[in-house]
């Protein structure tokens, strides 16, 4: 696939494959709050596990495609990175719903937003072993 991908690409993948999770994201947490009335922090988990297999599909074959000695991304790191950017996400959603007076949709792109960084880094110095 893409062999070598510098840092500087590999960052570009993250952040646009990121970018789609993450409407993906907002996008389930709308609807499920709109249509289906359920809480917000309740919508964020079923989002979260939603937004997942984009993020990890697109990751795998573009963000973390093919790393120096043939490494890859692994599911059971990536899900574990995940999963802990899960709890995170959620944790701070959860902190800006009860002590702000923002929009949930503005809380939570806040968070997605601020977890980012900790999900690259994880992703790429960890899940890919």
């Amino acid at each position: 696939m893409i062999a070598n991908v510098k840092t500087t690409h590999r960052l570009a993948f993250f952040t646009g494959i990121g970018i789609i999770s993450t409407l993906v994201h907002v996008g389930v947490v709308a609807l499920l709050v709109s249509f289906t009335h359920l809480h917000p922090l309740t919508a964020n988990i079923i989002a979260f596990f939603t937004a997942f297999n984009a993020s990890y599909f697109g990751h795998r074959r573009f963000t973390f495609a093919k790393l120096k000695n043939n490494k890859r991304l692994q599911l059971p790191h990536f899900l574990l990175v995940a999963m802990a950017s899960g709890l995170l996400n959620e944790y701070l959603y959860y902190l800006f719903l009860h002590y702000t007076h923002l929009h949930y949709l503005a809380a939570l792109c806040i968070v997605v937003s601020l977890v980012a960084g900790f999900t690259f880094t994880a992703s790429r110095f960890w899940a890919c072993r």
